[in-house]
């Protein structure tokens, strides 16, 4: 039996599981690091206290089964940005997804070329965006901008301390806005955009590069041995297509964690006339559309400490909102506190409760959390739906799984069956699979179903009516936002 070392970078922890090739867990780490906000719309982390995280995850998980791995293999966040010198060293903070203090670039690139980076990268123009980030650092860090070396994300990053190289696996490079997913390269008008060069940037690769240079000290560092094989990996967002058995087109993934994603394999780019769905590359063979939403369970911890005044995890919150029949009684949720990207890529767009009356006690405001979250990635689903075909069912995955009530609201609102696989680990698992293929190590990854939720025909109409008012809000209301924000900014 053969094992991969399966790392995951997240947003708010870096997980480390030792995987074998039928798919079974046999050690796991989790170690968490924050997200500092040092301004408005700024959200940053220390790239640093990252790589320590990952380095103790990956020597602990090691340790727990002697250092019996063939090889690891990397899952990551994307839309990370950092600027670095000639050695790698960080000038600047990892400026994250989800910061914002791009939005007036993403807005200025929008009015002009947006559309044809969109079309070439497969990245919708939102500050999300490495590009819109470059930009924002252009204008407003000049003297930084003009001494970087290099421009990176978190896993350039590790790979630079670890390796020596600046290496970007082409999955993570087809989520910066910058790289055409057409010729695998870096874009021209992208670069002009942000007016840095290809050479400021990292070297593409496969996502099944294999690297062997890791120096001897850093191979004890981490309790491995000098035969063990290093894949770079791909991103978390489409591994966790890979890792949960929804590679087909039928199949839709949809990723319930801090934030949310709905996510389908498609034989061919199918770009949005709006500019609202992705378009990565799982690999260089395999495309997945989808959308993210900002807002994911991280509303739950809002709510929870804000209101509830006590700690409240998904599965007891989805229990005290299941007490509520479904549609809240006339309570519906715009849950975009965030701001949000799909479908409407609005920083400035805010959380709305709608139609609250006498009678809305606070369980009615938690089923229409919950509720709100699932309208907002059923509106990402059927603009995928819309441009590259039908789906028949849902695959879930992500820390909300662990509330049934949650995910059987998802079947309700979708109208399909939703399967949850039992793991919130898609992602990780996804990577071990292409370590595995990476090695040419045969897999018999099984997926096995916990459990399969079906929707309620009922319910579902009754979805359907108040999903109407859902999507007419931030259309009715996006004036207002961003009235809002200049008055509250004055």
């Amino acid at each position: 039996m053969k094992y991969i070392l399966s790392v995951d970078i997240g947003t708010t922890s870096a997980k480390a599981l030792v995987i074998s090739q039928r798919g079974d867990v046999l050690a796991s780490t989790r170690e968490f690091y924050p997200t500092h906000h040092p301004l408005p719309d700024f959200s940053e982390q220390d790239p640093q206290e990252i790589f320590n995280a990952v380095e103790k995850i990956i020597r602990h998980t090691a340790g727990k089964v002697k250092g019996n791995v063939e090889g690891v293999c990397f899952s990551s966040a994307m839309h990370s940005l950092m600027a670095v010198d000639e050695n790698g060293e960080a000038l600047t903070p990892l400026i994250i997804w989800a910061d914002l203090r791009s939005k007036n670039e993403a807005l200025e690139i929008a009015s002009t070329v947006g559309q044809k980076i969109y079309e070439e990268t497969g990245t919708p123009i939102h500050s999300m965006s490495p590009l819109c980030k470059l930009l924002w650092l252009k204008k407003n860090r000049e003297e930084l901008f003009r001494k970087t070396t290099r421009f990176i994300g978190i896993k350039e990053y590790i790979w630079v301390k670890l390796f020596h190289e600046f290496a970007i696996d082409h999955s993570i490079a087809s989520a910066t806005g910058l790289f055409n997913t057409i010729t695998k390269s870096w874009s021209t008008t992208a670069l002009e955009t942000a007016g840095v060069s290809a050479q400021q940037l990292s070297i593409p690769c496969s996502v099944y590069k294999i690297f062997n240079n890791l120096d001897k000290q850093r191979l004890k560092d981490v309790g491995l041995a000098p035969t063990v094989q290093w894949i770079i990996g791909a991103s978390d967002g489409c591994l966790a297509n890979l890792g949960s058995g929804a590679m087909d087109e039928q199949t839709l993934s949809l990723t319930i964690g801090t934030s949310g994603a709905v996510r389908k394999k498609v034989t061919k780019n199918y770009p949005d006339a709006q500019g609202r769905t992705f378009h990565y590359l799982l690999d260089e063979e395999t495309i997945i559309s989808g959308g993210a939403t900002n807002n994911g369970a991280i509303l739950v911890q809002w709510f929870s400490e804000k209101f509830l005044k006590e700690k409240v995890d998904v599965k007891l919150f989805g229990e005290r909102a299941a007490t509520i029949p479904a549609g809240s009684d006339g309570l519906i949720f715009l849950p975009y506190l965030l701001g949000e990207r799909a479908p409407v890529f609005d920083p400035e767009s805010t959380g709305v409760f709608f139609g609250v009356r006498q009678k809305h006690s606070i369980e009615h405001f938690m089923r229409a959390i919950l509720e709100g979250i699932g309208y907002a990635l059923f509106s990402i689903a059927k603009i995928v739906e819309v441009n590259s075909g039908a789906y028949q069912k849902v695959v879930a995955s992500g820390g909300f799984i662990k509330s049934p009530q949650w995910v059987q609201m998802v079947a309700d609102i979708f109208g399909k069956e939703v399967t949850v696989r039992g793991t919130e680990d898609a992602s990780a698992l996804g990577a071990a699979l292409m370590g595995f293929k990476a090695l040419g190590v045969e897999t018999d990854f099984k997926f096995p179903t916990e459990k399969i939720y079906y929707p309620d025909k009922t319910t579902h109409e009754a979805y359907g009516h108040y999903f109407a008012v859902f999507e007419n809000l931030y259309p009715h209301l996006s004036v207002d936002f961003h009235l809002l924000n200049k008055i509250t900014k004055v």
